[in-house]
């Protein structure tokens, strides 16, 4: 084989092997256990828009806007008393916040529960927490949240929408921070 037709093979080799590798790992990515997912928390897909029919504030309907919409928001719902457990999820979300350091402007924090009177302390202990309340555990609020017996942390869009959870038991804050960051940095919303 004279030299010039070993240069055309290298350079056809050259521009067509990446392509052609590429091409079978993407469409064999499963067979080959890789996985393509980069989010920590699990995708609600389609997002769904909360609703806030049965939400209170102050004894009187919540608006949507002061809780769950403009800004992101990590949400706890805490269908009964705030036992230990509601405590570190309560710590952790208020941390996950605090450490996206200039973005946490754009996160908001809100936890829902029923009208206790541990409401006072809790505020106190976490003053930028927004507290709403439900009237029952039957409410029509929280019939749309998925995996509510798991007591994830929700994830919802500045329009409302309920797009990511976290049902882990102990979720990782830094994986939490990871998945913020980078809706953060593509979203111009918020």
């Amino acid at each position: 084989m004279d030299q010039g037709k070993k240069s055309l093979l290298a350079l056809v080799f050259v521009f067509v092997a990446p392509v052609l590798l590429g091409s079978l790992l993407f469409f064999n990515k499963e067979k080959l256990g890789i996985n393509s997912t980069v989010n920590y928390g699990e995708l609600i897909i389609p997002a769904k828009l909360t609703q806030t029919e049965g939400l209170t504030h102050n004894g009187k309907p919540a608006l949507a806007e002061q809780a769950l919409s403009k800004r992101w928001t990590l949400l706890y719902i805490e269908p009964n008393e705030c036992d230990a457990f509601c405590q570190d999820r309560l710590l952790l979300i208020k941390n996950v916040r605090l450490l996206l350091n200039e973005e946490m402007r754009r996160v908001r924090i809100t936890f829902i529960t029923p009208p206790a009177s541990t409401e006072a302390a809790i505020q106190q202990k976490y003053s930028e927490l927004v507290i709403r309340h439900i009237d029952s555990s039957e409410s029509v609020f929280l019939k749309q949240f998925p995996q509510l017996d798991k007591r994830p942390i929700y994830l919802l869009d500045p329009l409302g929408n309920m797009m990511m959870l976290y049902p882990q038991e102990k979720p990782s804050h830094k994986a939490m921070i990871k998945d913020l960051k980078r809706l953060l940095k593509y979203s111009r919303v918020g």
